[in-house]
């Protein structure tokens, strides 16, 4: 989740170049946005070492995929925003590639090293879970869809992404960029609208 901070900080930044507001984002009439708060307090609360310790543990799969389909719900009630469709598509390639390997997002460990996880690789390698992280092997299903990119050296946090979590990011940025560039209509206009 935390990768997506990157592309959000482009987007406020070429928002606010642009002389975009907050304040016009905030007037969007985004649809379902609860379904999405829902979703984020579910990942996190499912992703969490007690939850993962408790005999509820089990759960933390299908709750992820739930997560998932939570958030398709709210692209699709707002496709005809700006960059929700792909959003859309790219949460649609996640949830195809985890669903296709058992609930699980396959993840090379020698990438995980490479961003300063040996921890978490060596649990991959020998056959186990990191969260919702799985080793990428010649038996991954998709494995196109994976995480199988790695953000750059010089960026200040590294992470590993698939290209679903790619077309998300461009998605934020242009949905982002659109809400903080287009002023809601004027009292005067809505009244007129409204006739």
């Amino acid at each position: 989740m935390f990768f997506f901070a990157y592309f959000i900080v482009v987007a406020l930044l070429i928002g606010f170049l642009l002389k975009g507001s907050l304040l016009n984002l905030a007037e969007k009439p985004f649809r379902g946005l609860w379904l999405a708060l829902i979703a984020v307090v579910l990942r996190f609360a499912v992703l969490s070492r007690a939850f993962l310790a408790s005999p509820w543990g089990w759960l933390s799969v299908p709750a992820q995929i739930l997560s998932f389909i939570l958030l398709l719900i709210v692209a699709a009630l707002n496709l005809s925003i700006p960059g929700m469709r792909a959003i859309g598509l790219g949460i649609l390639l996640n949830l195809i590639v985890m669903v296709a390997n058992g609930g699980y997002m396959p993840v090379s460990p020698d990438d995980l090293v490479e961003i300063g996880h040996p921890r978490e690789a060596e649990i991959l390698r020998a056959g186990g879970t990191y969260f919702y992280g799985i080793a990428l092997t010649a038996q991954t299903r998709l494995p196109f869809l994976a995480d199988i990119f790695v953000l750059p050296r010089f960026f200040p946090i590294r992470y590993v992404f698939s290209p679903g979590d790619a077309l998300i990011g461009i998605g934020l940025v242009i949905t982002l960029v659109w809400g903080m560039l287009t002023k809601p209509p004027s009292g005067s206009e809505t009244r007129g609208q409204a006739r």
